[in-house]
């Protein structure tokens, strides 16, 4: 049964590969090389800081103590990326639930899709790295299978965790905001003190540090540590590998049925009602079209979880390079964090810009409003909030951050990347249409498909990189370029809109009626 699974999500993959899938393809191959090497390198530099005599001259205050105190934070931090990068995507459910139909037992299914997952490749490079760099540290052989053990159920948890997480931000969407932006402005608050006088603070309170490593060895990272470097003994080993197994065991039969589950039982569209402030407030100042759109947008459970993704992400990243100067390589990330925020906005609202609740459009032959008037409004509605945000975020470079640039070449740059995306975004929302899903237990994106995600995050540092990495004396005739290019393709579209509703009658009206 696996073969055919196997053999059609093949066949499946191959006939959706285009050419430019598979630049991307290579892209992604190349990336996932890089970030194994450089967190088995990191891995690896750590563990073995202390092993160099010249080290051991240039850091006097590197104790052993220290030292496992830097193993310690490295872990956690690392179990931190481990939980932000695993994918939970499981291939093709969609696709793959019509093998029910031809004979393909639930419960097989079912757990060859958990194998999948598990052997995605970014899960894959990370449980791999744990293996590795636990292994370097084990007490004795007995050891092995608990750590083992330890990582198979480390990775079970966070793949349900993030499952049950999109179920949790819709609930208690503003204590998770609230408690995450406190704690960044904290991490902000120490990086700050160590940035500052790094060698002052470490010297000073190199003992203090050491009792903190009570603190992380009971984190997760320190967990999984404390299951290679326990002092082995028969009976606590096999308590031990009972107690880890036995969870390990209960997790992935939880994985397993939440999956029966979902091939059995498709998750159902969420009908909201079209009723309170929010909506009366998005139609009055965005149109009727534009409003009620932007209302199924904004109630979208993913989405929350989308617009706090883009704030905490430069609020985290921004200060850490302004504090620790990178020179050219800090300008580029900044200014490209800065002009990404719009942009992720409007791939949220437009890249898939008729996938959600919307039967008003399957009736606009009998509607009294022309349908092209319709299809403007709600194109019109959906950047103005980005615009705005874009505005903004110009405003306060030119004040705040004047070393980016000059008044022109960041308002240019900025429009430019902010122009480029909105052709992609508007490719997207025609030619990879997706109905949007509202399943907590998601196997995929529910709202954008994954070659448009991984689309927009390449093109981010692509064009980040080719539209502000200085030139020298190249800058102005660069900037001219942009500046003709933003004006051509500004012209173009508003005197070619009607070619937006001849595609949506030529590749999404019948969609939406199967789909409605």
């Amino acid at each position: 049964m696996i073969s055919k699974l196997l053999y059609l999500n093949w066949k499946l993959f191959l006939a959706r590969l285009t050419t430019f899938q598979t630049v991307l393809l290579v892209g992604y191959s190349l990336f996932l090389l890089v970030m194994l090497v450089n967190l088995m390198g990191s891995a690896l530099v750590v563990l073995f800081l202390d092993s160099s005599s010249e080290i051991a001259v240039e850091l006097p205050w590197l104790t052993p103590e220290i030292h496992q105190l830097i193993i310690l934070v490295f872990a956690n931090v690392f179990w931190i990326m481990h939980f932000s990068f695993t994918s939970t995507r499981l291939l093709n459910m969609e696709e793959n639930r019509k093998l029910l139909a031809l004979g393909y037992p639930a419960g097989k299914l079912s757990w060859h899709l958990n194998l999948m997952a598990l052997y995605h490749p970014v899960n894959m490079i990370y449980n791999f790295t744990w293996l590795i760099f636990l292994s370097l540290q084990i007490d004795s052989a007995w050891n092995i299978p608990i750590l083992v053990t330890a990582v198979l159920l480390n990775y079970g948890m966070i793949f349900s965790i993030k499952h049950r997480f999109l179920r949790m931000v819709e609930k208690r969407f503003r204590i998770i905001v609230f408690s995450f932006i406190f704690i960044v402005f904290g991490v902000i608050t120490v990086l700050t003190i160590f940035t500052r006088r790094p060698e002052s603070v470490i010297g000073d309170f190199a003992e203090q540090f050491t009792g903190f490593s009570e603190l992380f060895m009971w984190l997760p990272g320190g967990l999984l540590l404390q299951s290679a470097s326990y002092e082995h003994s028969l009976i606590l080993t096999g308590v031990l590998f009972g107690f880890l197994f036995l969870l390990t065991v209960l997790i992935f039969r939880d994985h397993f049925y939440k999956t029966k589950d979902g091939l059995m039982k498709p998750a159902a569209i969420k009908f909201r009602k079209e009723a309170g402030s929010l909506l009366k407030f998005l139609k009055r100042y965005l149109g009727n079209n534009a409003g009620k759109y932007y209302y199924y947008v904004m109630t979208h459970p993913y989405n929350k979880l989308q617009v706090f993704a883009i704030a905490l992400i430069p609020l985290v990243y921004i200060p850490i390079l302004l504090l620790v100067d990178f020179g050219v390589i800090s300008t580029i990330l900044i200014t490209t964090m800065l002009a990404a925020i719009p942009v992720a906005l409007l791939g949220m609202v437009m890249a898939n810009m008729f996938g959600y609740e919307h039967r008003e459009f399957l009736l606009h032959l009998q509607m009294p409003v022309p349908f092209e008037k319709q299809l403007k409004e709600r194109f019109l509605g959906i950047i103005t909030v980005p615009l705005f945000i874009f505005y903004a975020i110009t405003i306060f470079e030119l004040i705040y951050l004047p070393q980016l640039g000059t008044v022109f070449a960041i308002y240019i740059a900025n429009t430019f990347f902010f122009l480029c995306f909105m052709i992609i975004f508007l490719w997207s929302s025609f030619y990879q249409y997706q109905q949007a899903s509202y399943s907590s237990f998601s196997f995929k994106h529910p709202v954008i498909p994954q070659k448009v995600t991984f689309t927009m995050s390449s093109a981010i540092f692509i064009l980040g990189y080719s539209v502000f990495v200085p030139l020298g004396e190249w800058q102005p005739y660069r900037l001219w370029v942009m500046f003709a290019l933003v004006g051509a393709i500004t012209i173009y579209l508003w005197r070619n809109f009607d070619l937006l509703s001849k595609a949506f009658k030529g590749r999404i009206l019948h969609q939406l009626w199967s789909d409605y």
